[in-house]
């Protein structure tokens, strides 16, 4: 009889605050066969705050995750479940918990996924930007020259951009976003959850203003406001119907020819809507 394989749980746990953890989660920490953490020490800590009694821990980590994730397959070959935690938030996210899930995948093994804290999306909703469309970047390249160039890339996007910073190139990177993007509205959130917690915002100057007189410390998340294309306000309702007549004798559908127009006009749905209608 073929030996039933475990299943992989890909755990959250918190970004800072202990308290921020799920039945579920405990209960998984505590039936694992095998734990597989980013830091064993911050498992550890954690596994000590809920009295969890399992000694079965593996570190998995950018520095040995090709020698780890053949063990941690072979404890899923053999039946043991296993629970993989990065060191904060959810695994996967700049970490290379993609890998091992990836590899799972391939080798047909069974995942399920805890949801729970996450930084990006956390500080997200924070920054009072829109959350319809966002871009989460990650950590930037270090270099100037390339940083610089990613930003480009990315600055007429109209989707809310979501970046990590180490406190000692946090300043650097508002230099650059100032630089490419101009003076646009941004939030910084470090030491989300922690005791400290903090969220500035404002424009990219301000922000960086207040930065430069205080000695930020602890994780860093930037959220950018997404670039807003300057919308046509002056005219008229027979210029907008001529303008819908061109596109749909072009072959597009009236309803997609508003949404067009909608991105070029400062004017409600509602009364581009009551135009169409002369059509």
């Amino acid at each position: 009889m073929e030996q039933k394989k475990g299943t992989l749980f890909v755990c959250s746990t918190p970004i800072g605050n202990l308290g921020d953890v799920s039945y579920r989660l405990i209960e998984t920490l505590k039936k694992a066969g095998l734990i597989a953490a980013e830091d064993t020490r911050t498992a550890r800590k954690l596994l000590s705050k809920y009295n969890i009694e399992n000694n079965n821990i593996t570190s998995y980590n950018d520095f040995n995750k090709e020698e780890k994730i053949g063990k941690i397959c072979t404890a899923l070959k053999n039946g043991k479940d296993v629970a993989l935690i990065s060191e904060s938030g959810t695994p996967a996210i700049q970490d290379p918990g993609y890998k091992l899930i990836r590899e799972c995948i391939k080798k047909d093994m069974k995942i399920t996924v805890m949801p729970g804290p996450n930084a990006a999306v956390s500080a997200l909703v924070l920054s009072g930007f829109s959350t319809d469309n966002f871009l989460f970047l990650g950590f930037l390249p270090k270099p100037k020259g390339k940083r610089k160039k990613k930003l480009t890339e990315v600055k007429n996007l109209p989707y809310t951009l979501i970046v990590y910073e180490s406190p000692n190139r946090i300043e650097k990177l508002l230099e650059d976003i100032y630089e490419v993007f101009g003076n646009r509205d941004i939030c910084i959130v470090r030491e989300i959850t922690k005791i400290y917690e903090e969220v500035i915002r404002g424009k990219v100057g301000e922000v960086l203003k207040k930065l430069k007189e205080k000695h930020v410390k602890g994780e860093i998340v930037v959220v950018i406001e997404g670039f807003k294309k300057k919308l046509i306000k002056k005219y008229s309702e027979d210029e907008l119907l001529e303008k819908l007549i061109k596109l749909i004798s072009q072959g597009i559908d009236k309803k997609s020819a508003i949404k067009i127009l909608l991105l070029r006009y400062d004017i409600s749905r509602q009364k581009l809507y009551n135009i169409s209608t002369k059509i």
